[in-house]
C-alpha cells in the first residue's frame, strides 16, 4: 500500500501532511515530519473503535512516498476532444 505526502513549512517546523487521508504531523526536520506521519498513518489504521475490540491488531506496511504536484487532467464531456487539440478559442472575427 502507497500513500503520498506534501511537505510545507510551517514556523515551527516542517509540516508532513497525507493527501489521501487528514493525517498530518510536525517536525523539526524533513525526516522527523515523516516519521511522524507514518505513526499517524499508523494509528489511524490500527485504531479500532468497537464494544469488543481485538487483543492486537496486525501493523499494516505501507510506504509514503512524496506527491506529484502536476494537475490532473480536465474532466472531458462525451464527444469532446481533449483541451490541447482544439486549438485557441474564436475571436469573433469570420
Amino acid at each position: 500500500m502507497k500513500y503520498t505526502y506534501r511537505l510545507t513549512e510551517d514556523p515551527e517546523g516542517i509540516m508532513a501532511t497525507c493527501v489521501e487521508m487528514p493525517v498530518s504531523a510536525l517536525g523539526p526536520t524533513e525526516a522527523a515530519a515523516l516519521a511522524a506521519l507514518k505513526g499517524g498513518i499508523c494509528e489511524r489504521l490500527t485504531h479500532i473503535e468497537a464494544v469488543a475490540p481485538p487483543s492486537s491488531v496486525p501493523v499494516p506496511s505501507f510506504e509514503l512516498e512524496p506527491a506529484s504536484d502536476a494537475a490532473p487532467p480536465e474532466p472531458q464531456g462525451p464527444g469532446d476532444s481533449p483541451a490541447a487539440d482544439r486549438g485557441p478559442p474564436p475571436t469573433g472575427h469570420f
